[in-house]
């Protein structure tokens, strides 16, 4: 059995002071007044770390949490062969480690950068206290952690039960549920292989399916970016699956 290894802030490179601003766009923090924002900074870290880094491994544990304040990070499972499972690439905004952090438990996943990256790292009684003494915080916090949850369950029901078609499709509509019609941009946060591994597909699979949805006139793909042209039709998509 490996030796669990306690992962803190200080291991890293950590910079002056976090922004408040950045903070406040996470969906932990952006219902906080700013004063109340400002406060939570001076009690943490930010830390920085370059593209391919390891954040965390599984079997460490956690004396905090992170906040994304920018760049990307892959969330994933590793096989007894090797082979990764992406469940989530983590973006500006998102949090981790907060089960891991109050189960004080080994982490389960791995957590890596995608490009170089810049997280804000609050400990564990910093965040205990807010969270006894601000029930505005504890619901924030209620509500990330339930709709990262609902989104796991998503993507288990999808696995399960959709097609490779039906994956890509409802993967495009997601994207652009805050998005006005007709020409709707979808801007694929990282390469296909790992957008793929989100929805359990292959790289292959998932460019065929994209191309197969391009034919029938439904998207235009340029690079990572995706351009939906028939939000009807590819809403259909998602139901018959062909």
């Amino acid at each position: 059995m490996r030796d669990e290894k306690r992962v803190t802030a200080s291991m890293h490179s950590i910079s002056t002071s976090i922004s408040v601003e950045k903070l406040r766009n996470s969906t932990m923090f952006h219902t906080l007044e700013y004063d109340r924002v400002k406060g939570f900074v001076k009690h943490g870290s930010a830390v920085n770390y370059q593209r391919a880094e390891l954040v965390l491994s599984c079997g460490d544990c956690l004396d905090g949490l992170y906040v994304v304040l920018d760049g990307k990070l892959k969330l994933f499972l590793l096989s007894c062969a090797g082979h990764e499972r992406i469940l989530r690439v983590l973006k500006a905004g998102d949090s981790f480690g907060e089960v891991i952090m109050f189960n004080m438990t080994p982490s389960t996943f791995f957590v890596e950068t995608l490009c170089e990256v810049s997280l804000a790292y609050f400990p564990r009684e910093v965040i205990a206290d807010a969270l006894h003494s601000d029930p505005m915080f504890a619901t924030a916090m209620l509500h990330s952690m339930g709709a990262f949850m609902s989104e796991l369950i998503g993507d288990l029901e999808a696995c399960c039960l959709q097609t490779a078609r039906q994956r890509t499709a409802n993967y495009l509509l997601r994207q652009i549920e805050q998005s006005t019609p007709p020409n709707i941009e979808v801007n694929l946060p990282a390469s296909k292989a790992i957008v793929a591994s989100t929805l359990n597909l292959s790289a292959e699979t998932f460019s065929r399916e994209l191309h197969r949805l391009e034919n029938q006139a439904l998207i235009e793909i340029n690079r990572r970016t995706i351009y939906v042209r028939d939000l009807n039709g590819l809403v259909a998509s998602t139901e018959s699956g062909v």
